[in-house]
């Protein structure tokens, strides 16, 4: 016996005796034992009976049962592989899920007597992480622009960004609702639209409110937007979902760099491909919600795949949508904070795993 046989047939027992107990621990299933078991089988079959081999090159046309071996040894740490991500990705859910729970039960600030006004309609939901350098200016021309009810969702902020709230809740507790939500850990922006959202559909009615707005912290929206949001709402009764966009007539991206142009041009071919929705803009982040698809609206992704599966929730459950144009300004800091070029590829790679093998 080679030594390269001995060396089979023990990894052959280990495994074997692993499958056995995984499977009296549950940490396995009956069919991933039976993987094992059979594998075992056919390594120690090929060593023990060199006919074996002969017959079974004959019946599956390989010159040697190594082959078959190697090829299937391949197959079944692939399967393996995404077994393993399935159940870091629902441990990562449940994770977030328990921040988000903590969040919600640890709210800060109060609600305000609400008015006529029709812009006490809309609620602003700001997602914010480490931006304690434009939190506050970005509040400051919300208010002042005439929109009264704001939700900020601090996700894990490891500067000032929660002090800088805390006091901008101080300075407007008299006449404007400034909620705060913080997550105690970074979890990501899908996961702070989560929560905020999650939120909102709990407590709109108490909010007296008909449309969730979603705002960047950075500076890069402008609030003058809003006019034109408003004027399509107002035209448009049926449309439950208005979904801002640079690149339509009217719409502007101001000092976009062209590696960014790049990736979002690639972002509208695989929303179309992958989520089956032809819009212009698919990872624009401002957006005009009414309080009826909030409880349609489904997201799992921590990350900024989210996007996508707000596109996929629209489109499965057929919300009329329309997009708006809108005016996006990019600066040295919104750079500077907002992803990287190459994290498109990160999100193309996690939205075929959600789509094909996530279960």
């Amino acid at each position: 016996m080679s030594p390269l046989s001995f060396i089979l047939i023990i990894a052959s027992i280990l495994f074997l005796l692993f499958a056995i107990d995984g499977l009296q621990r549950r940490r396995l299933n009956f069919i991933h034992f039976l993987i094992f078991v059979g594998g075992t089988a056919l390594v120690l079959l090929s060593i023990f009976y060199p006919g074996f081999q002969e017959s079974f090159a004959e019946v599956f046309g390989v010159a040697r049962v190594a082959d078959i071996i190697v090829y299937g040894a391949l197959i079944v740490l692939g399967y393996f592989y995404f077994e393993m991500l399935n159940e870091l990705t629902k441990q990562k859910f449940h994770s977030t899920r328990l921040v988000s729970a903590l969040a919600l039960q640890q709210r800060e600030g109060t609600i305000t007597p609400t008015s006529d006004s029709e812009k006490d309609a809309y609620c602003f939901l700001i997602r914010a992480y480490n931006e304690w350098k434009t939190i506050a200016n970005t509040i400051d021309e919300i208010v002042a622009a005439g929109y009264k009810k704001i939700v900020v969702v601090n996700d894990g902020s490891t500067d000032n960004t929660y002090e800088q709230v805390k006091w901008l809740i101080e300075k407007y507790e008299d006449n404007v609702t400034i909620l705060l939500l913080s997550h105690a850990i970074n979890r990501g922006g899908g996961a702070a639209n989560k929560t905020g959202l999650s939120f909102l559909q709990s407590n709109y009615d108490r909010l007296a409110i008909s449309w969730v707005v979603t705002f960047d912290a950075d500076g890069q929206m402008d609030i003058a937007d809003m006019d034109v949001f408003h004027s399509y709402i107002q035209a448009h009764s049926s449309v439950k979902a208005f979904l801002g966009s640079r690149f339509i007539k009217g719409g502007e991206a101001e000092n976009m760099p062209v590696g960014r142009k790049i990736v979002l041009w690639g972002s509208k071919l695989v929303t179309l491909i992958f989520n089956r929705l032809r819009v212009s803009d698919p990872h624009n982040g401002y957006r005009a919600l009414h309080v009826s698809t909030l409880s349609k609206i489904t997201l799992s992704s921590d990350g900024m795949t989210y996007a996508s599966e707000l596109l996929d929730c629209i489109r499965r459950n057929k919300i009329a949508y329309k997009e708006v144009p809108v005016h996006i300004k990019y600066t040295e800091y919104s750079l500077s904070k907002w992803q990287k070029n190459g994290n498109a590829i990160k999100i193309l790679v996690e939205m075929i795993y959600k789509k094909v093998f996530f279960k």
